[in-house]
């Protein structure tokens, strides 16, 4: 199996009662199996021929996370057309750049975003996710089969000169993956994942939805990211995994705290933590989940593992669940690799790694010192950045992925990331801000003369600026109102001499940062 076509066929028929999706209406759970899937799809397929869609063109899919977004995407890479998915926090503004960029020929989105193609080219060439049961059933021509070198997806990450980058996946990059996650772990039927990330970044589209859809998984779209909802959702549908950033771990674990303090219960929960801890340490069995199963209740009670990605989560929060009876699985991967490249196992977890190289992908350190930039070999690397054959060629090296993470491989085999050889921001919600992009839009003000964007896990900017402070703080509120929440301007600094530089003409970042205590 090489292509999401086969996927598709694949599953829908070895899985057809079972609950493919499902999402909360009501007091009810909406619910879609394996054989309507793929009925839907076609019914989509249908209708996209009928408007003129073929093989090869790009089809934009803007919504926020349900049922239709899979169906949509199933949909449009099994007819071999293009699936351009796009990201639902971004603004308008930011939204028509890419449209345009990937010349998409049709854009399937929900209601919600209707506003964001008006007055553009695609406000005549939209079809609306909520329309889908209403279209007419046929069975798509199969002279649009795709074949497994062919396009499937077009992935936007903000680019690091100011400018969006497409990452292009094939049908082998995307289903290799998804064939290398599904190995290592015993999912089935039985499961029942938890969605809380947004469907159009790579992580949750392959651990999320692709890999659970290939084991015959259900997938469950949370109502909202309020932490009600979530347990609520839990608790009603006996979910058993759930793929998520740090930050969403470490509010669940915040919770709990606050849970205990508010019962005064901090004395016993520190001799559970105390009592889990030693039995651990003496005869190495974890009773953290008999200790705490008034937690794991709460839950649903049916958790089988977490699984963290998209920034490095605290060893420290990983070890605290473990004590509770709670296995959080660390991985490591890029969007230009579909997207996971390592990750840790149920039998094979190492807290503070991002575990193993997964089957059929080759890791390495450049260069002679044991930490090193992280290189990738794989059927999973990306065949390019789309329209941008000079900047692949400077990530993309004789089939090597140069990941511009900087790592090391222990005695075992287990990856450890120590850095960073970008300036790229990563968000405690796992999204990486470029601080290039910001510097671009900062720049473009008549009163700002230059900028340096940097921070760890926020952005900070330091604007050089003959302005007044009260002046710059109006224009940084009026600069975040028109980006995505995650982009925003949380501290800055103005500056009235020129930003230290190298001979090259390069921001001394370091300096700056030296300079600023960050």
């Amino acid at each position: 199996m090489q292509t999401l076509a086969e996927l598709i066929e694949r599953s829908s028929q070895a899985f057809s009662s079972q609950v493919a999706f499902q999402i909360k209406a009501g007091s009810s759970y909406r619910q879609i199996n394996f054989s309507q899937t793929l009925e839907l799809a076609q019914k989509i397929q249908a209708k996209l021929l009928d408007l003129g869609v073929k093989k090869g063109d790009r089809v934009a899919l803007l919504s926020e996370n349900r049922p239709e977004w899979p169906l949509a995407y199933l949909a449009i890479v099994g007819m071999g057309a293009i699936v351009v998915p796009l990201d639902a926090m971004l603004t308008r503004e930011e939204i028509l750049p890419l449209l345009d960029d990937c010349g998409a020929s049709l854009i399937l989105l929900s209601q919600k975003f209707i506003d964001f193609v008006a007055g553009h080219t695609l406000e005549n060439k939209k079809l609306f996710l909520e329309d889908i049961p209403n279209f007419e059933y046929r069975i798509a021509n199969s002279e649009f089969r795709p074949s497994p070198d062919d396009v499937a997806a077009i992935v936007y990450t903000s680019g690091t000169t100011g400018l969006a980058k497409g990452v292009t996946l094939t049908h082998k990059n995307i289903v290799s993956n998804v064939l290398a996650v599904a190995s290592l772990f015993d999912l089935g039927p039985k499961d029942n994942f938890l969605s809380v990330l947004p469907l159009y970044h790579t992580f949750e589209t392959t651990a999320g939805f692709l890999a659970p859809f290939y084991c015959g998984c259900t997938v469950t779209y949370s109502e909202s990211l309020k932490s009600y909802h979530l347990l609520t959702n839990m608790q009603e549908t006996g979910v058993t995994v759930i793929c998520g950033v740090p930050l969403l771990y470490r509010l669940f674990y915040d919770g709990i705290r606050r849970e205990v303090e508010e019962k005064k219960l901090e004395k016993v929960f520190s001799l559970l933590f105390f009592i889990s801890g030693l039995v651990r340490k003496l005869i190495g069995i974890n009773i953290g989940r008999l200790l705490f199963k008034t937690v794991h209740k709460k839950f649903g009670g049916k958790i089988r593992f977490f699984v963290s990605g998209g920034a490095a989560i605290d060893p420290a929060l990983i070890n605290n669940f473990d004590l509770m009876g709670f296995t959080i699985l660390q991985g490591y991967g890029l969007s230009e690799s579909a997207p996971i490249l390592s990750c840790n196992t149920l039998k094979s977890n190492k807290i503070g790694s991002v575990g193993k190289v997964l089957p059929g992908v080759e890791l390495k350190i450049a260069g002679t010192d044991p930490v090193g930039e992280i290189l990738a070999f794989g059927p999973n690397i990306m065949k390019g950045y789309y329209r941008k054959k000079e900047l692949t060629s400077r990530v993309v090296i004789n089939g090597w992925l140069y990941t511009g993470d900087v790592g090391y491989l222990d005695e075992e085999g287990f990856l450890f990331i120590t850095g960073r050889s970008k300036d790229v921001i990563v968000t405690p919600a796992g999204v990486n801000v470029y601080p290039e992009e910001i510097e671009a839009a900062l720049n473009k003000y008549p009163e700002v003369k230059e900028s340096a964007v940097l921070g760890s896990d926020q952005v900070f900017a330091v604007i050089v600026s003959d302005a007044s402070l009260e002046a710059i703080a109006e224009l940084v509120k009026r600069f975040n109102s028109r980006v995505a929440e995650f982009k925003r301007i949380a501290k800055f600094v103005v500056r009235r001499e020129e930003l230290p530089k190298t001979r090259l003409k390069k921001i001394k970042k370091f300096e700056l940062k030296k300079e600023l205590e960050l």
